[in-house]
């Protein structure tokens, strides 16, 4: 039982982590669909309730930031049913949609343009590092047995994967921002 409560533990502290990470996206996301609103914060707020509630839902591997996008979408709408300020149903869904449409196009955009910088970085490091890196975050690789197969210490490997996750964020980051694009 202790195994489960520690492995519960360990899930949301990364959940928890994840939906840190993405506040600012959120909130940048509920603005966009409700310029010039003072609701902003509360909507946000019912959002991450709602989030909050339904992380059992979420489906580890899928795309969270369009999960909770959904759930903010509908937050925004509840807040505009209870405020009364449907231009109208037709002309709202119109809106939404048009809103959500721009935000999938960014972001992809984004995420090519940054995935193409990670490629570039990882071609720069050793073959050891990229072999790490690989065995980090391959699903089913234990880095413990990794290093047994290696002859290395885990602890070892473990600084050294922290040491090459820097190097690849400075990285990629560099790359962006020479490149114009967005961090």
């Amino acid at each position: 039982m202790l195994v489960s409560m520690k492995s519960h533990s360990t899930e949301l502290q990364a959940f928890v982590k994840l939906l840190l990470a993405h506040q600012t996206a959120l909130r940048a996301y509920i603005v966009s669909l409700m310029p010039g609103s003072d609701d902003v914060e509360d909507v946000l707020q019912d959002a991450n309730i709602i989030i909050w509630e339904k992380m059992s839902n979420f489906q580890e591997g899928t795309n969270f930031r369009a999960w909770i996008f959904s759930i903010a979408r509908n937050s925004v709408k509840a807040q505009f049913r209870d405020n009364k300020r449907f231009l109208s149903p037709s002309v709202d869904a119109e809106l939404i949609q048009a809103i959500d449409e721009i935000w999938h196009q960014r972001e992809s955009r984004d995420l090519s343009f940054r995935q193409r910088a990670l490629d570039r970085c990882l071609e720069e490091l050793k073959q050891k590092h990229r072999d790490l890196i690989r065995v980090r975050y391959t699903k089913g690789t234990n880095l413990e047995i990794y290093a047994q197969q290696i002859g290395r210490p885990a602890d070892s490997l473990r600084t050294t994967l922290s040491r090459v996750r820097a190097k690849l964020r400075s990285c990629v980051k560099g790359r962006i921002a020479m490149e114009g694009g967005a961090v």
